[in-house]
């Protein structure tokens, strides 16, 4: 098999070479808003020159932030010329109203950068930090709101960041599975099998909208330690829950198996000191499940609790990374050329695409702690998922957990959105309760 994962920049600029996992998520940004957001609440007001500073210098430690993605052979993020608008500064008295104008916004790849820092100013302001998915994934948002909260916070005193010198592709993986490990993973997780899910018929931009939900951290520690005694953990008890409202909503399918997609960020198999920053690291796999209407919480948790650990034991994640890379095998024009047929497919005969779930993990103290003013809330936003797909993210800070989805307003209304997200909450509190 050709190990696309050791292609390096022959292009003669200081640049650098789009892992299969970027190139598969510019595949993607090209049909969906493959944009992923950290936002983060303050008591008070930034100064904003010295936060101007902090981006800047945070931006040199990751220049991929400069960059734009270019389709060659191989594709490939090359520095963009002149001067970029990397921080943007909005004055509204409705600062929720402009966070929505700011996560409904898309990213061009093609265009760069690859990420944006808007700060939305009114009685307090709110730090929107935005990337493109073809970039990085939800950790290497994380990395980079780190990075600008530290230098905010020593006001530039100390060492700058260097360069973050690890690997960004599925390189330093692979090394840890011998071929056979990973091709069995790839055979038993790797490819999707079931089909089943939201579908209104089409398949269309449409007029962005989003959802949010946040749960207490009283019932959050609840939740840990009920599952903690139980042998299960929190992301099955996320999962779960999920699943759950979302059969209250989709009507009954023949039976069978279902599914839902999920993630896994692939930085759990590396040591601490070798993580990669701004990189594409998580992956998605299935996680089915028989469940009806009928089933309780019990046998659903049971399910779900199960398919984990089979997956994690089968490293499920290793197999979907392989799997990428064995379809980009044999090009990257290829896949580009199924991906669109794919898309056709869907537009024309009303194809569905499975639920997502994906747990974008802990919002780590260091991304909070900018000094004064005081962070009241932060939170992830996964991207936008166009009809027919719906998706639900979770993300925890200082205890309270928060969901939050991107959808199209018109086939998938707020209420609809909002009862999956209150069935969730209301999930949670009966797993407490029994």
């Amino acid at each position: 098999m050709i190990d696309l994962e050791m292609v390096t920049n022959q292009s003669g600029h200081d640049g650098l070479p789009a892992t299969v996992n970027d190139q598969w998520n510019f595949l993607l940004s090209r049909f969906w808003n493959q944009m992923i957001h950290l936002v983060i609440r303050f008591d008070g007001h930034l100064d904003e020159t010295r936060l101007g500073y902090a981006v800047e210098m945070a931006t040199q430690a990751e220049p991929l932030v400069r960059m734009r993605f270019v389709e060659g052979d191989p594709p490939s993020f090359i520095p963009l010329k002149g001067d970029d608008l990397i921080f943007s500064l909005v004055k509204n008295e409705k600062p929720d109203e402009a966070l929505r104008e700011i996560l409904a916004r898309s990213l061009d790849p093609v265009a760069g950068p690859m990420a944006h820092i808007g700060l939305i100013r009114s009685d307090h302001d709110l730090l929107v930090l935005s990337a493109n998915h073809s970039a990085t994934d939800a950790y290497g948002v994380k990395a980079l709101g780190s990075t600008i909260a530290r230098l905010y916070r020593t006001g530039g005193h100390g060492s700058l960041p260097g360069r973050n010198p690890h690997n960004r592709s599925f390189t330093s993986l692979f090394r840890l599975f011998p071929d056979e490990s990973r091709e069995k993973a790839w055979k038993r997780f790797g490819e999707e099998t079931v089909n089943w899910g939201l579908s209104d018929g089409t398949f269309r931009p449409c007029s962005p909208q989003y959802s949010v939900s946040i749960i207490p951290s009283g019932i959050v520690s609840a939740v840990k330690e009920s599952a903690g005694s139980r042998g299960l953990t929190m992301n099955d008890v996320l999962l779960s829950s999920y699943i759950r409202s979302l059969i209250r909503l989709i009507p009954d399918t023949p039976a069978g198996d279902r599914a839902v997609l999920t993630t896994q960020d692939l930085r759990r198999y590396l040591p601490p000191d070798s993580l990669p920053g701004l990189a594409n690291l998580s992956v998605a796999f299935e996680v089915p499940f028989r469940a009806n209407r009928e089933s309780s919480q019990g046998a659903v948790l049971g399910e779900v609790h199960q398919a984990m650990d089979e997956r994690k034991r089968g490293h499920a994640g290793i197999g979907a990374a392989e799997g990428l890379c064995r379809s980009f095998s044999s090009g990257y024009s290829v896949v580009r050329q199924r991906l669109d047929e794919l898309v056709r497919e869907t537009r024309n005969d009303g194809l569905i695409r499975k639920p997502f779930f994906t747990n974008m993990g802990i919002i780590p103290e260091s991304v909070l702690t900018f000094g004064l003013p005081d962070v009241t809330e932060a939170y992830m936003v996964p991207p936008l998922e166009y009809p027919p797909g719906l998706g639900v993210a979770a993300s925890t800070s200082r205890g309270s957990l928060v969901l939050s989805s991107g959808y199209c307003g018109e086939p998938f209304p707020a209420v609809c959105v909002d009862r999956i997200l209150e069935g969730m909450t209301e999930d949670l509190r009966l797993f407490i309760s029994s």
